[in-house]
């Protein structure tokens, strides 16, 4: 197979799954609309779900950023608006079955621009474990829910001792490259964690939710997104991720509260990651 053909054809296998990301998206709005109750949405909730959902899509551009640090980093000449236009359209993939989609597509469609197909699969490893080394830090944000007696300034503070430990490794190991990804997911995470904390607060009375317990709830959720990352199968960590926060907020809120906050927070996501879809979509 010449080079142009094997090119045409792992844009169209990049473009199928694309499209069926779509479609799986579709289903899972519509799945998660029907499980809210319809004197919920309000002009108010609507309109703070819009604003959230456009943070959350604008966020996805730390992530498509630090892969292209990635792919420079391996010597991969990659503009920011290349890199802007297929991490986008291959993001939305992660809500297919089987949680392998998304790097797929991002594999087939980077591929048929040319990029070393090596090289991206070395970028996909380095990905997960950055974001999974990043999220796990944030288990100090969130002893304090399982540990009250565990301060969150304790926690706070051991989290960034750790990183800057981390950081001085990296500087003398030569990987400071490292550095500025791993800073971009730590902004994505906390970005992430602040758009469930916005939604939880719009539902529940908010007396209940202290200044001490801001960074544990923000801990908690990433910590929940977390597993469902590394749960194989788990279209975007979907039954993981919400049994996990029902689980570590239950002490603390009505359990009926934390699911509502839970499928809005996923309605605001998902209509967040179309937003960065149809965005990477209108780049040439």
């Amino acid at each position: 197979m010449t080079k142009s053909k094997l090119s045409k054809v792992l844009n169209i296998a990049g473009s199928v799954i694309a499209l069926l990301s779509v479609l799986f998206v579709v289903h899972r709005i519509t799945a998660y609309w029907t499980q809210v109750p319809a004197d919920t949405f309000t002009l108010k909730l609507l309109l703070l779900i819009l604003i959230l959902a456009g943070i959350y899509g604008a966020a996805n551009l730390i992530l498509a950023s630090a892969w292209r640090l990635l792919m420079l980093g391996l010597e991969q000449a990659i503009s920011s608006r290349m890199a802007n236009r297929i991490y986008g359209l291959t993001q939305l993939a992660k809500y297919v079955p089987g949680n392998i989609f998304q790097f797929a597509g991002r594999q087939f469609l980077a591929m048929s621009y040319g990029f070393s197909g090596k090289a991206i699969a070395k970028t996909t490893f380095l990905e997960l474990l950055l974001l999974v080394l990043t999220g796990a830090f944030f288990v100090l944000w969130m002893l304090p829910l399982l540990y009250p007696a565990f301060s969150i300034i304790y926690g706070f503070i051991l989290f960034f001792a750790i990183a800057a430990l981390i950081m001085l490794g990296l500087i003398w190991q030569e990987k400071g490259n490292f550095i500025n990804v791993v800073a971009r997911y730590f902004l994505f995470l906390c970005i992430s964690g602040g758009v469930f904390l916005c939604v939880l607060y719009s539902i529940i009375d908010n007396g209940n939710i202290t200044p001490a317990l801001v960074l544990p709830l923000i801990g908690a959720y990433i910590i929940s997104w977390l597993a469902g990352l590394v749960t194989p199968g788990s279209p975007a960590g979907v039954g993981v991720r919400e049994f996990l926060l029902i689980l570590l907020l239950k002490p603390f809120f009505a359990e009926v509260d934390i699911v509502l906050a839970v499928i809005l927070s996923r309605i605001t996501t998902v209509i967040g990651d179309c937003f960065f879809y149809l965005y990477s979509l209108s780049l040439r």
